[in-house]
C-alpha cells in the first residue's frame, strides 16, 4: 500500500487535500524550476525507516552516511571541499557571507543577488551591481572588470537566476584574483544541468561555490556549499557558530541516493533533454511574437522582455495561470541603473521531468507567445486545448529518465 492510500483508509480530510493537490500538478504544466518534482528514489528514503532515528553528528564529529554524501558532492563537482549542514540556501549563503566577508564589505552582484539575504547589521555590505548590457543583453566582460577596479569588492558573486547563456568562469575568477575579489557562484537552479556536463562547472575557477538541493535538482530539502580547501577551516567555523550541526539521516541519506542518480546515463539524457526543451519553447515563442532577452538559452531558462506583451508581467503571469500554466516573472537589472527589463521566466526543467518533447514544447511556445500579444478568448483557447491536450497524456513524472533499477521499483507508484 502507497503512502496516499494509506491516508485515504485513515484520514478522509487529509486525503481530500492530497487528491486536490494531484489534481492541480497534473493538469496543469508548471515552468517554475523549484516546482520539479522530487526523484522518487529520494521520496522513498524520506518516508523510510530513516524517520525514526537522527543524525549522529555532533561538532567535532562525522559518521559515515555525511562522509558517503560529501564524497560523492565532491566527485560529482570535482570539489576539493564539500559541506551539507545547512537547510536552506538563505543559511549557506549567510554561512558564506561571515566566514569571508566582514561588515561593510563591497559585494559586487549579478542582478543584486544575495543581498536578499542579508537580513541583519552584522551583514550590511555595500552592494554594487553587475548586469547584462540593455542592448546585446549579455554580459560584458570588459564593463565587469571596470566596474571591479574602480569599487575594488572583497566578494565578486555570480548567481544566473536570470542569465541563460554560458559564462567565462575564467574570465570572471581573473577578474576576481586581480582586484582582490573572492568569486562566489551559486548554481541552486543549474547544479544539474552543471553536474551533467551541460553547463560548464565553475569549481575550477571559483573559490566558493552553492545550491539548493531541492527543487531544480529533485532532491531533498538542504543546501550544499563547495569551497577551496584552504577556505574550508572558515565554512565550518562559520557553520558551527550559526548551529548549523548537520541534516537528519533521512535528508543525508535521500541526497546520496540523488546524487549517485546524477551519474546515470538517464540523467545526462534528461539534462540534455531540458536543455533542448528551452530552446524549442524559446522557439516557439519567437513564432508567437514574443522577443527572447538574451535573445536565446543555452540552459533551462527562457525569458520574455514583457514589453512585446499585451499586459504587464503581472498581468501575464495571472492569465497564464488561469490556463493552467505557471511561470515566474523578474526584473533583470543592466549595467545602466535607468534600464530594468521586466521579464516573464519560464523553466523547462519540470515540464521535461514530466516527458514532454521539443515539438509539444515548440507548438505550447507558440501559442503562449500568440496568446500574450493579443489575450483574448480564441487564442485563449487555443493555449487551453494545447494544455489540455498535453496533462491528459503526460505522467506528473516520466519514467523514462529514470534509472533502470529505480524504475522497475517505482513503477506502480508513478
Amino acid at each position: 500500500m502507497n503512502s496516499i492510500e494509506l491516508v485515504k483508509n485513515f484520514d478522509k480530510d487529509l486525503y481530500a487535500y492530497f487528491v486536490k493537490e494531484i489534481e492541480r500538478q497534473h493538469a496543469s504544466i508548471s515552468f517554475i524550476p523549484d516546482e520539479n518534482s522530487t526523484s522518487p528514489i529520494c521520496a522513498a528514503i524520506m518516508g523510510s525507516v530513516l524517520v525514526n532515528s537522527a543524525s549522529a553528528l555532533t561538532l567535532g564529529r562525522t559518521d559515515n552516511l555525511e562522509q558517503l554524501t560529501v564524497s560523492r558532492l565532491c566527485e560529482l563537482f570535482d570539489a576539493p571541499f564539500a559541506t551539507v549542514k545547512t537547510i536552506t540556501i538563505e543559511a549557506a549563503s549567510r554561512v558564506v557571507f561571515k566566514a569571508l566577508t566582514q561588515r561593510g564589505d563591497v559585494v559586487m552582484s549579478l542582478d543584486l543577488r544575495k543581498k536578499e539575504h542579508c537580513n541583519s547589521e552584522n551583514l550590511a555590505y555595500r552592494f554594487v551591481n553587475f548586469g547584462i548590457e540593455p542592448d546585446t543583453q549579455e554580459l560584458n566582460m570588459d564593463e565587469i572588470e571596470s566596474l571591479a577596479k574602480k569599487n575594488k569588492p572583497k566578494m565578486i558573486i555570480f548567481s544566473p537566476v536570470n542569465y541563460s547563456l554560458h559564462v567565462d568562469f575564467e574570465r570572471l575568477s581573473k577578474i576576481a584574483k586581480e582586484n582582490g575579489a573572492l568569486l562566489w557562484c551559486d548554481l541552486s537552479q543549474t547544479a544539474g544541468l552543471t553536474a551533467a556536463g551541460v553547463l560548464d562547472n565553475p569549481m575550477k575557477y571559483a573559490d566558493v561555490v552553492t545550491f539548493s538541493t531541492h527543487g531544480a535538482m529533485q532532491g531533498p530539502q538542504a543546501a550544499v556549499i563547495l569551497c577551496r580547501q584552504e577556505l574550508s577551516g572558515l565554512i565550518k567555523r562559520s557553520e558551527n557558530l550559526a548551529g548549523h550541526n548537520g541534516l537528519l539521516s533521512p535528508q543525508l541519506s535521500a541526497l546520496a541516493a540523488r546524487l549517485h542518480e546524477m551519474t546515470t546515463e538517464g540523467f545526462k539524457n534528461y539534462c540534455k533533454a531540458v536543455v533542448s526543451n528551452a530552446q524549442a519553447l524559446a522557439e516557439g515563442l519567437v513564432e508567437g511574437g514574443m522577443k527572447i532577452i538574451s535573445s536565446k538559452t543555452e540552459s533551462h531558462l527562457v525569458m520574455i522582455d514583457a514589453k512585446n506583451c499585451a499586459i504587464s508581467a503581472r498581468g501575464a503571469q495571472e492569465l497564464l495561470a488561469d490556463l493552467g500554466i505557471h511561470v515566474r516573472i523578474a526584473q533583470v537589472l543592466t549595467n545602466n541603473p535607468n534600464i530594468k527589463f521586466d521579464a516573464v521566466r519560464f523553466s523547462s526543467l519540470p515540464a521535461t521531468t514530466r516527458g514532454i518533447e521539443q515539438e509539444q514544447m515548440k507548438d505550447l511556445g507558440k501559442a503562449i507567445g500568440i496568446y500574450l500579444s493579443k489575450p483574448d478568448d480564441e487564442n485563449a483557447r487555443k493555449v487551453n486545448k494545447i494544455v489540455v491536450s498535453l496533462t491528459s497524456t503526460l505522467p506528473n513524472l516520466d519514467q523514462k529518465y529514470m534509472d533502470p533499477a529505480v524504475r522497475s521499483l517505482f513503477a506502480k507508484e508513478y
